[in-house]
């Protein structure tokens, strides 16, 4: 071969070679397929029937859909958790809700009565040097009314618990002053209009509460009077009754999370059979005029689609708990595990991921959940990067996000949907509702998929590095004709 010919094809290569690189640092963000990888998980002895979680120091607390004790874990090596111990449960109760409040070395526990002999009340646990060693050091009494969720507002070293009573008629919500948890006290309530108060979640400013109404639907209060420490406080309306977001047809709205600078809230739908398929999905909702808030999209797992749940094994499809980035949703989804969205763009939202935990087979059932796989049920809780979820069959599970805005997970220090505790060490620009710089729509499959990538400034260098190099080639090449160099 001549050596103008191999100095040509050389050139050629190199050229190739920079202008794929371009290409690919020219891809937008997300443009990877998206997934999501198990690190660890404690099956918490298979015991089953696991409810709430709370993160906090080297410790993750698991609670009780059933009359079990807290489980304490050893989160120390993610991809090794193990039990360190256990707080004991009140006998004929559910342990069902947990809250950390780390820089307060509190854990808080949520209790209600299954049979007669419980109880309903607010446990708060302290430690000193080690998270999994726990002393009771106060208590809060609902007496005969049973709590059902709570939302922790922590802010200027004062500590709020919103407390939902649901099936326990009005007062609906129970606000409960634990700044000092030795001795909480109620700082106000709020009856509802309509409904019952399923679940509660404040804005980042503590202006706003968003409330989960049940088959009563979905209305924003100012929530100012509480968060500002104001005498007499109570919820003030800013949807009225005849404005609020109903909920779905054979559907209900279980919770309402706003997603962090932006006005979307994401709204979820327990179903519980019967009915059966396809169950419930979430919404996200414009909330940019809190008068009159209203759906833009809805995101479903594949169950969702009748056409798929029809012929899926007989379990529970159902949206539960979210917790947000500006542009991901982390959802957990009963049996379809937890999911995850992109919803960068509110009205076409795609479904990136999916983790289905099936390994365990739990000692406990519930009776109202058929299936002993996947049964994800907390509120998923982001730490140093890392998503952490109770599996009520499972246990605890630890898991790796990989995919469009990974920067949004792998950049939190902590993040969960049910306080105002959030710790973000890079967050993105936010815009209110409206599209933000992001891949195309990515067609929902198990692992995630990979979309095109789109026009922009690193592929319009490349095309302009790639005419210099073609430029160059074409010169070599005449030189070639006229022999070689010497």
């Amino acid at each position: 071969m001549a050596i103008g010919s191999e100095r040509t094809t050389r050139l050629v290569t190199a050229a190739a070679a920079v202008v794929w690189m371009l290409a690919l640092s020219a891809r937008p963000a997300g443009a990877e397929a998206a997934s999501l990888s198990l690190v660890g998980a404690d099956p918490l002895a298979a015991r089953g029937l696991n409810a709430g979680l709370a993160i906090a120091d080297h410790c993750a607390y698991v609670g009780s859909r059933g009359q079990g004790p807290v489980e304490i874990v050893d989160i120390a090596r993610p991809d090794h958790p193990t039990t360190a111990g256990q707080v004991a449960a009140w006998p004929g109760s559910t342990e069902r809700e947990l809250r950390a409040i780390p820089d307060q070395r509190v854990l808080v526990v949520l209790t209600y009565a299954l049979t007669s002999s419980g109880v309903n009340r607010l446990d708060f646990y302290r430690w000193d040097a080690d998270c999994t060693e726990v002393h009771r050091a106060g208590s809060y009494s609902f007496g005969s009314r049973a709590p059902h969720e709570m939302y922790l507002w922590h802010a200027g070293g004062r500590s709020l618990l919103f407390v939902s009573m649901f099936a326990s008629g009005n007062p609906a919500l129970q606000v409960v002053d634990v700044t000092n948890p030795a001795n909480p006290t109620l700082a106000g309530g709020w009856s509802t209009p309509v409904g019952e108060l399923h679940s509660i979640s404040l804005s980042a400013d503590g202006a706003r509460a968003y409330l989960s109404l049940w088959r009563g639907g979905f209305l924003i209060a100012d929530a100012s009077d509480f968060t500002s420490f104001r005498a007499n406080p109570t919820l003030h309306l800013l949807t009225q009754v005849a404005d609020a977001v109903p909920a779905p047809a054979g559907g209900n709205v279980h919770s309402a999370v706003p997603v962090p600078g932006r006005d979307l809230v994401v709204l979820t739908d327990e179903r519980y059979p019967p009915p059966a398929c396809p169950y419930g999905p979430a919404r996200l909702v414009n909330v940019s005029e809190p008068s009159h808030p209203r759906v833009i999209s809805t995101l479903r797992a594949p169950q969702n689609d009748a056409g798929t749940c029809a012929n899926a094994p007989v379990d529970v499809y159902t949206s539960h708990n979210p917790t947000l980035t500006p542009d991901l949703a982390l959802v957990s989804w009963y049996a379809s595990g937890l999911q995850v969205f992109d919803i960068s763009s509110p009205a076409e939202p795609a479904r990136l991921a999916e983790y289905r935990a099936s390994a365990v087979l739990p000692g406990a059932i519930d009776p109202q959940l058929v299936g002993s796989g996947a049964m994800s049920w907390s509120y998923p809780i982001v730490r140093d990067g890392l998503i952490y979820l109770a599996d009520i069959n499972q246990g605890l599970l630890v898991l790796s996000y990989q995919g469009p805005h990974q920067d949004e997970v792998g950049g939190l220090a902590f993040a969960e949907g049910n306080s105002n505790l959030l710790a973000q060490q890079a967050a993105p620009a936010a815009t209110p509702t409206g599209p933000r710089p992001a891949a195309g729509p990515i067609s929902p499959t198990r692992k995630g998929s990979r979309p095109a990538a789109g026009p922009n400034g690193g592929a319009v260098a490349a095309a302009v590095i790639l005419v210099l190099l073609a430029g160059a080639v074409f010169a070599l090449r005449r030189r070639s004709y006229e022999g070689p160099e010497v």
